[in-house]
């Protein structure tokens, strides 16, 4: 059995101009970005290359998010 995963699309624009260099590394260099909130590790920034590896590994299937967010 495959499991599905929401994937929500927004503008890098839309996120935070801040998020630009890490996107950058994400997307033309591989290297990922651990993202943290009040020093507790929240969510990771990787390329989509190895996003769509990790589903592939797990077994997981991507589906896009409704238009109303959910």
């Amino acid at each position: 059995m495959t499991a599905l995963k929401i994937e929500h699309e927004e503008r890098i624009a839309d996120v935070r101009n801040a998020l630009a260099d890490a996107i950058g590394r994400a997307r033309y260099r591989d290297e990922t970005t651990v993202l943290t909130s009040r020093g507790k590790r929240v969510a990771v920034l990787v390329s989509m290359d190895f996003y769509e590896r990790a589903l592939h590994a797990l077994g997981e299937e991507r589906i896009p998010a409704a238009p109303d967010g959910t």
